[in-house]
């Protein structure tokens, strides 16, 4: 199956039919990219064999990255890795996998149809100004608890001594962890404005503590589990989840996420309507 993509006219309104660069291009099915349906452009091959845009793997490990979360010991430690070291799902076939350029699929793409691909190259270069300013950063969170059992007082069941912990690689992108005890603790809700990020308490039970990670103001998460802050921040509040666990030292789940930071001069707009929510909060 072809399809058919009409470079545009000169500016002077006139084609000529000669001209490789007005003619029509007939587009294989096989050269479209499986997510955006478009010529490819800068392709990439997954483990699993599937090819698709630079731009939109990356979109999709953007948007897929936050829900995997892995668990690891206690001793494991924040790993810097490059964008294609990353792991994700293939937006195809569900894979666990990651992605390399294919320079051979590119210059192929190139020879095969070069007005279209120029055409792509225009667009993808519009869409890059329109995100100028704005940056994205990578960053590991590990969220866990450690455990030790102990002797229980005469006439009390609690044995078990824990400490929850969120502890980001990047402590400098966060203003506070809000976390969420059963509601059987005394102050069962929890606000760490400074790390470390961890609370201990001694019960005799587990359950599942909830913590929602605040980013400071300028950045937000880049994410599908995201949610905006009460204050009005877009995306600026990640929920998280950590059911205890008192099998020997306890453990941990490490998520690999990605943060946006705001373009210049967005972020005194964005605070100004912040302010404004607060506001109609407060009366």
């Amino acid at each position: 199956m072809n399809r058919k993509l009409r470079s545009e006219p000169s500016k002077g309104g006139e084609t000529s039919t000669g001209d490789a660069s007005t003619k029509e291009e007939n587009i294989d099915h096989d050269d479209l990219c499986p997510i955006c349906h478009l010529l490819l452009y800068t392709p990439v091959r997954t483990r699993c064999n599937h090819t698709m845009c630079e731009s939109c793997m990356a979109q999709w490990a953007d948007i897929s990255i936050a829900s995997q979360m892995t668990t690891v010991g206690l001793d494991d430690q924040a790993t810097v890795f490059l964008p294609h070291e990353v792991e994700t799902r293939c937006p195809m076939c569900r894979t666990v996998t990651n992605s390399v350029l294919d320079p051979d699929r590119e210059r192929a793409l190139q020879r095969r149809y070069p007005s279209s691909y120029q055409t792509r190259k225009a667009e993808t270069d519009a869409d890059n100004e329109d995100d100028f300013g704005s940056t994205i950063e990578t960053l590991t969170v590990y969220v866990g608890n450690e455990h030790t059992e102990i002797r229980a007082t005469e006439g009390s069941n609690n044995k078990h001594q824990w400490r929850f912990f969120v502890r980001p690689s990047r402590i400098d992108l966060i203003e506070e962890i809000q976390v969420f005890l059963h509601p059987t603790f005394r102050n069962p809700i929890v606000v760490l404005d400074r790390p470390p990020y961890a609370i201990t308490r001694l019960g005799w039970g587990f359950f599942t503590i909830y913590a929602n990670v605040i980013l400071k103001a300028g950045y937000s998460w880049v994410s599908s589990d995201a949610e905006d802050t009460r204050d009005g921040a877009p995306k600026g509040k990640l929920p998280l989840e950590w059911t205890l666990d008192f099998s020997g030292r306890g453990s941990q789940g490490r998520l690999r996420l990605k943060v946006k930071k705001e373009k210049e001069g967005q972020e005194i707009e964005d605070q100004a309507q912040r302010e404004h929510i607060q506001r109609l909060w407060e009366r």
